[in-house]
């Protein structure tokens, strides 16, 4: 008898737990509807899913190589929550002044590369990058010079971070290129003989003011031993 009324009493409860987790059910007066589960997103900060437009402006530091200008896009892919893809396209040109023959030089490059994340604090990242580049330059003009194909890789540390509306980035990449024969050319009009150094750091200062969720307004600046770059653009993160 005893097992018979504690399977009864079990039985009654069960029901009236289903009954009451039903849609047929009226939620009792004053009880406030249970919260959804969270899920913790990979950051609601700094976002790694984003492309950026962008306008080039380079000065050189030699006497022979001006009026650089161009344009460009880039951009960043999440995967997962600790590493990105990123890559982008640029095309660009500058003068080279050739012994008084102005040559037109037009380049594009390629660069794809991955990094990792690591959050420092809710809107603080330190990341770091490497990747590869490929450029194809030709000269143009009655006194062309020879075109030539270059490739280079690059790797290193940046950090980004994040207050409000303002977002600030800087990167600190080591590269080595092979086959720049702008090099070469530099080396002929300067004291150095042969082929000048083919590595370098490049530093990638910048900062981003977010408009709203999706667009933002960039300024920054990339900076070797012979150029220093203004970039003006966008951002629109997906």
């Amino acid at each position: 008898m005893k097992k018979l009324l504690i399977r009864f009493a079990l039985a009654t409860f069960l029901v009236s737990g289903l009954v009451e987790a039903g849609d047929w059910h009226r939620p009792a007066k004053g009880l406030a509807p249970l919260a959804p589960p969270v899920t913790k997103s990979c950051s609601d900060c700094l976002s790694y899913d984003f492309i950026d437009l962008e306008y080039v402006n380079t000065s050189y530091s030699n006497p022979w190589f001006e009026n650089g200008d161009g344009y460009g896009f880039s951009f960043s892919k999440s995967l997962g929550c600790k590493y990105y893809l990123n890559g982008g396209f640029r095309d660009s040109g500058y003068d080279y002044d050739w012994i008084d023959h102005i040559l037109p030089v037009e380049s594009r490059s390629f660069r794809l590369g991955v990094g990792r994340r690591f959050e420092i604090s809710k809107c603080i990242d330190l990341t770091f990058e490497g990747g590869v580049e490929h450029f194809d330059t030709e000269y143009d003009g009655p006194h062309a010079m020879k075109n030539f194909d270059s490739w280079s890789y690059y790797f290193g540390p940046g950090v980004r971070a994040r207050a409000g509306r303002l977002e600030v980035y800087a990167n600190a990449f080591f590269f080595s290129r092979e086959g720049d024969a702008a090099q070469d050319y530099l080396a002929m009009h300067s004291a150095v003989h042969g082929t000048a150094d083919e590595d370098g750091w490049l530093f990638t200062p910048g900062l981003i003011y977010h408009f709203n969720d999706r667009f933002g307004f960039k300024v920054g600046g990339e900076f070797t031993t012979h150029t220093s770059t203004l970039l003006l653009g966008g951002r629109f993160n997906f």
